[in-house]
């Protein structure tokens, strides 16, 4: 029997909540927020990171943990100590999402650029958990499966809260510093 309007329903719209999530998780890398950031995960939520650093790959366990240990430590809009340029930028795509209920796992790939000097290849996968205002990161795995320093030269970043800051025709843009929440 084939699955009631409803049911189909539910799942489009867990779909594009799930992607909501993913989208917060890099719009609030990339402006170094780490309240918005921490808000994707679950208090109980386990990051796993692998080929970034040998300073920084292992696993940290908890909200706090992820945010204060890893996360606080490594983003800056800023970029590096005593730079100018944007510490992050990235681009993430081609996630798959699996529904399972109230949990859902996905597999996406992203392409960073950090300290415009350093570009990274890799995977993150996620597990979710539907809580009762959004979906949240119970689990993340980060893989860098390729990494390349660039070669060019006066390559100038721009950070991210920057750009955002600026209205979009006269209104508040998605990122502005000026909106308390989520677009719903």
């Amino acid at each position: 029997m084939s699955a009631s309007i409803e049911q189909r329903l539910q799942v489009l719209e867990d779909r594009e909540a799930i992607r909501e999530t993913w989208l917060d998780y890099c719009t609030q890398i990339d402006v170094a927020d780490m309240d918005r950031l921490g808000d994707v995960f679950t208090e109980d939520a386990v990051l796993e990171l692998e080929g970034l650093a040998r300073a920084v790959d292992g696993e940290y366990r908890g909200r706090r943990a992820i945010i204060d240990d890893f996360y606080a430590q490594t983003a800056s809009p800023e970029g590096p100590p005593g730079g100018t340029t944007a510490m992050t930028g990235h681009l993430s795509t081609n996630m798959r999402i699996d529904l399972d209920g109230d949990t859902a796992t996905t597999l996406a790939y992203f392409f960073e650029i950090v300290d415009d000097s350093l570009a990274l290849l890799g995977t993150y996968q996620h597990r979710l958990r539907r809580d009762p205002d959004r979906w949240r990161f119970s689990f993340l795995r980060i893989v860098v499966r390729y990494r390349a320093r660039l070669e060019a030269t006066r390559v100038v970043g721009r950070p991210l809260t920057d750009v955002v800051a600026k209205d979009v025709g006269g209104v508040p843009g998605i990122g502005h510093p000026n909106i308390a929440g989520r677009v719903p």
